[in-house]
């Protein structure tokens, strides 16, 4: 057995830092920390010095251990690396247990918000594996103790007991660090409780608790001190129902999945009624429009999503709220794409590049390198679990692996790293399966409002076909800019070629450039060099944010029998009052990109307006900044999926013409996002006058030459680009054709 529940006479603290976080100094560094609660993934970017992640490693290793001056070596060895991948090899599970605990214990601090989603990990893994690994439960008795119950012996022996609290506050004003309750009473964040956020691990910190009784691994005396820290997290002191988010987001959503599961274990806590009358509230906020809307994917659409099946499972909604549940989920499905490579409209998603690490711990990390990289897969995991259901386990394959090989069945470190993640599907025969879709408008609120919100082109969602993905939702959000009609992801011969829309690409304090940030059309005054947009609508120039309305009539998707795809929007009041822009594009099977832009200032503009497409390509050595005569540009691939052993490059090449110029920009990024060149072109555009633009990618193989292409825009604007054997025309009425070679059809 575990050591007796710890005294406050035998307690004594030191302070430990639990995680770290090292942004970059300048935009062409990116390092990355990502660290479980005691484990660590250090990720650096390609090309930088590899010995500064050394010396972080080092720096996080001994802030992470400035606590354990009270602990033995063997403790310390004991206590590190939690939760491990495996602890049936474990020889004595009862010193690990009492290691861990006193090494969680003695911390100072404890992420309340983003510390706890390991652990009910852990907890799945154990009920999910029919119970039988005791050590599983030990290691969760031994967290669940040192970081609730020691806790708060640790604030009573303070005389702070009274200020602990397990779930969120809303009755507090104040920083990110600390907040102040109505009676003075100063709440430290990580300390006393999560601040705001807190209740996002309320959820797994319950479900660990109801397994632990279950169990009958807590004293009813440990038991009695919970309830009576469940009690005082409800009050009134801490939880003013009718204050903070009263809608469907991942702020009110994340924080009440604890509440909910709190009311079904205590359900005569202090505000029970006032708890279920606000989960009531958002969740009725959630049916009412069919929908959420957050386009920040990673890291808060997976928060969002767990809080939605932690109200469903804790309120018995699973089965009675499943049409608006698959409502959810099948839009979010529409996100992924088979082969491992993804972006976002407004995250970054790079990929995860230890495969090594990735197939030890399969359960705490996955495909992309993110925050809390095993959270999305979970949410899949759980859903299809819930439902039985093939296409939500594909989307957590996806999630975790990035899917199976494009042409090859499968290795074994694949295959037996997919059976410890998935065992408990394989048991049952639940096997993944690729949602079956073509191109496709993706509508927000299917079941109600059905808003187009993106446009999908591709022939399938298998491992290794093209994609490229719009997005088209205009109106602002509170984690959504100035985001509208950009092409936020371009994949192809298992690359990614494009991808310019991070959290933070208009916003400058986490490295955007705003306007021309995206890959879009761009039109400014000519007062500007060419695309740096002062971003702000004045003195002549306009903004999109608030303006842009997109014209239905406009938007149409198709797909042909060879598996080439078609898409087309357009957009009214695109930088000034009455302007149009229509854009028509063309997916070849082959992966090749045919974009064609038509923009008609509107009659009652002044003129001296520039105008032209905005593409951002990966960095690379020996890329020039400044004007050029070349109508084409050429760079590496920003990343490649995982089974994609041989280098990708792409060529953009514009049509050119006699006032049409070029250049490439070196300019900051969002900070979560590969570092990008902005590759332009533009030329003075008229008021009533169609100014037509056409780029063409072309993906190769690294040390390989690109194909060439020819490339005609008619007076009429009907445009056409011819490669060796294809032809790709767009016509002005919204027709397309692909032609090829009898041998390439």
């Amino acid at each position: 057995m575990l050591a007796p529940f710890l005294k406050r006479s035998s307690l004594n603290y030191i302070p430990v830092k639990n995680q770290t976080s090292i942004e970059p100094c300048q935009p062409c560094i990116s390092i990355a920390v990502f660290g479980s609660p005691i484990s660590l993934h250090l990720t650096i970017s390609p090309g930088h010095m590899k010995f500064a992640g050394l010396i972080l490693l080092v720096l996080f290793c001994n802030s992470l251990l400035a606590g354990a001056g009270q602990l033995t070596e063997a403790e310390v060895k004991l206590a590190s690396g939690h939760p491990r991948a495996t602890y049936r090899e474990v020889p004595n599970i009862t010193a690990m247990a009492e290691a861990l605990r006193r090494e969680l214990s003695l911390r100072n601090t404890y992420s309340f918000s983003r510390g706890w989603w390991v652990w009910d990990r852990l907890r799945a893994r154990y009920i999910d594996g029919g119970r039988r690994d005791r050590n599983e439960i030990l290691i969760l008795q031994a967290v669940f103790r040192a970081l609730i119950l020691d806790w708060h012996a640790k604030l009573e022996k303070q005389g702070e007991e009274e200020l602990m609290f397990i779930f969120f506050v809303t009755t507090a004003p104040g920083s990110k660090v600390e907040r102040k309750l109505p009676d003075g009473a100063v709440l430290k964040r990580d300390y006393h409780g999560g601040g705001y956020h807190g209740g996002w691990g309320g959820g797994a910190r319950m479900r660990i608790y109801e397994e632990l009784v279950k169990q009958k691994m807590l004293t009813a005396e440990e038991q009695a001190r919970f309830k009576e820290i469940v009690y005082q997290s409800m009050s009134r002191r801490f939880l003013d129902f009718s204050k903070g988010s009263q809608s469907a987001d991942n702020h009110s959503f994340g924080n009440a999945g604890g509440i909910a599961m709190a009311l079904k274990l205590f359900p005569e806590a202090p505000q029970a009624q006032e708890a279920r009358a606000w989960i009531g509230r958002i969740w009725k906020h959630l049916a009412d429009f069919g929908d959420w809307t957050e386009w920040n994917y990673f890291p808060y659409g997976p928060i969002f999503l767990h809080g939605m099946i932690d109200i469903a499972e804790s309120m018995g909604w699973i089965e009675t709220e499943a049409e608006l549940i698959h409502a959810v989920g099948k839009r979010v499905l529409g996100f992924i794409h088979g082969g491992g490579l993804r972006g976002g409209p407004n995250c970054g998603s790079s990929v995860f590049s230890d495969r090594a690490a990735l197939y030890r711990d399969p359960w705490n990390l996955g495909n992309y390198r993110v925050e809390s990289p095993g959270r999305d897969g979970h949410f899949w995991y759980r859903l299809a679990q819930h439902y039985r259901n093939g296409h939500y386990l594909w989307a957590a394959t996806q999630s975790v692996f990035g899917g199976d090989p494009a042409k090859s069945p499968g290795i074994e470190s694949f295959k037996a790293a997919y059976s410890k993640r998935f065992g408990w599907f394989l048991q049952r025969s639940i096997h993944p399966e690729v949602p079956e879709d073509t191109s496709r408008i993706g509508l927000l609120s299917a079941l109600k409002y059905k808003i187009p919100e993106r446009l999908y082109l591709g022939a399938n969602r298998k491992a290794g076909t093209p994609f490229v993905s719009y997005f088209l939702y205009p109106k602002k959000d509170q984690h959504l800019d100035s985001l509208s009609g950009q092409l936020y992801e371009y994949v192809a011969n298992g690359a990614k070629f494009l991808h310019s829309s991070g959290k933070y690409s208009m916003l400058g304090k986490g490295g955007g450039t705003g306007e021309e940030s995206l890959d879009v059309l761009l039109v400014m005054q000519g007062k500007n060099p060419f695309p740096l947009h002062p971003d702000r609508a004045e003195g002549g120039d306009f903004i999109r944010k608030g303006s842009i309305e997109l014209i239905p009539s406009a938007l149409k998707v198709g797909s042909n029998r060879h598996g080439d795809s078609y898409g087309q929007f357009g957009w009214e009041n695109y930088y000034g009052k009455g302007s149009k822009w229509i854009r028509r594009t063309v997916l070849t099977k082959e992966g090749f990109l045919v974009v064609s832009d038509i923009y008609t200032p509107s009659s009652e503009m002044e003129g001296g307006y520039l105008g032209g497409p905005i593409w951002h390509l990966a960095r690379e050595d020996g890329q020039k900044d400044g004007p050029r005569k070349e109508p084409w540009f050429d760079a590496p691939a920003f990343e490649h999926a995982w089974w994609q052993k041989s280098p990708q490059r792409i060529r953009l090449t514009l049509h050119p013409s006699k006032d049409l110029k070029f250049g490439q920009i070196f300019q900051k990024a969002s900070q979560d996002l590969d570092p990008n060149i902005t590759s332009y072109a533009y030329r003075p555009v008229t008021p009533g006058k169609p100014a037509r633009f056409l780029s063409v990618f072309t993906p190769y193989p690294a040390g390989t030459l690109p194909p060439e292409i020819d490339t005609v825009i008619s007076n009429q604007g009907a445009c056409s680009a011819l490669f060796a054997d294809i032809k790709v025309d767009i016509y002005p009425d919204g027709g397309w054709r692909v032609t090829r070679t009898r041998s390439r059809n």
